[in-house]
């Protein structure tokens, strides 16, 4: 049973349970409304729900299956630069804008691999700018700030 714990789809599922529970219970504050008039927490809440359902879907197949694929290795690199791309874009999204929120978060994550052609992740960089900026300010009007002003 302890060999379970260290199963890569026990593990999985048990994340997905702990961050879907996490949303769910954050959001439980804010109004659920109803299935055609939504309020603010009726999406998180129902995301972390189904987050819920995946991962305990995940950790039951790992059950049933009952021989455990244990994880072989950490691979700090794309661990540490993915958390930190995730961590610059919400220290920087307020202060900054969105603009070099997702520049830092696409050239950030960028380092997850030492197989990174630079060239590229700068062009992805721009491009999912473009795409983020256009997107969130001008088709749904969300009021983000692009650049310091």
């Amino acid at each position: 049973m302890l060999k379970m714990l260290t199963d890569k789809e026990m593990l999985s599922g048990l994340m997905f349970v702990l961050i879907g529970s996490a949303f769910a219970l954050g959001a439980a504050d804010y109004g659920m409304g109803t299935t055609r008039r939504m309020g603010p927490g009726y999406f998180p809440v129902v995301l972390g729900i189904v987050l819920c359902l995946m991962g305990l879907a995940l950790s039951g197949k790992a059950l049933w299956r009952r021989r455990p694929e244990t994880i072989s290795r950490l691979y700090m690199r794309p661990l540490l630069s993915l958390s930190l791309s995730i961590l610059a874009f919400a220290a920087l999204i307020d202060n900054v804008g969105l603009i070099a929120a997702c520049l830092a978060c696409v050239l950030i994550s960028g380092l997850a691999s030492a197989e990174t052609r630079w060239r590229e992740t700068i062009l992805i960089a721009i491009g999912m700018t473009a795409f983020s900026a256009l997107v969130f300010q001008q088709f749904l009007g969300l009021p983000f700030r692009l650049w310091v002003e």
